[in-house]
């Protein structure tokens, strides 16, 4: 088994174990039916896991390496993502700029448009759902968007 493979099987199994102990090692998560302190790391153990699950088989991936180029425009378009949320959060909110922003991070990470545009739409909405509805946390809506979402 050549090298790469068997560090790509080592990611992949150290990313499942530390996300089955962050899930299982986390405090009491629903007390007296409110959110506790162990909801984020059991959230973030259950994705860390799944993600180690879905990752894909090297077997089809090339030996190849990234140019360069490809990398500093990858860094460049996740410097601009942060740029975008931080110019748009005080004026459009956190909803549209959480978009727009995660739109610009997955085409610059090598998405295609089709899974840029799902991939932002089910983050802006597990946030949405996760803080406003399930934490009561009222996020900034931002000027154009001041009225009640």
């Amino acid at each position: 088994m050549p090298l790469r493979i068997l560090f790509l099987h080592s990611l992949r199994l150290l990313m499942l174990l530390t996300g089955l102990c962050a899930f299982c090692a986390a405090p009491e998560s629903l007390v007296s039916g409110l959110p506790g302190p162990g909801l984020w790391p059991r959230f973030t153990g259950a994705g860390l896991a799944l993600s180690a699950l879905l990752l894909p088989s090297p077997k089809g991936q090339k030996g190849r390496p990234v140019p360069s180029t490809k990398r500093t425009g990858r860094v460049s378009g996740l410097i601009v993502s942060c740029l975008v949320w931080l110019l748009l959060l005080p004026l459009s909110g956190w909803i549209p700029a959480t978009a727009l922003s995660a739109l610009t991070a997955c085409r610059s990470g090598g998405c295609t448009w089709k899974e840029s545009l799902l991939l932002s739409l089910l983050l802006t909405i597990a946030l949405w759902l996760g803080l406003e509805h399930l934490l009561r946390w009222t996020m900034p809506h931002g000027m154009l968007f001041s009225g009640g979402v």
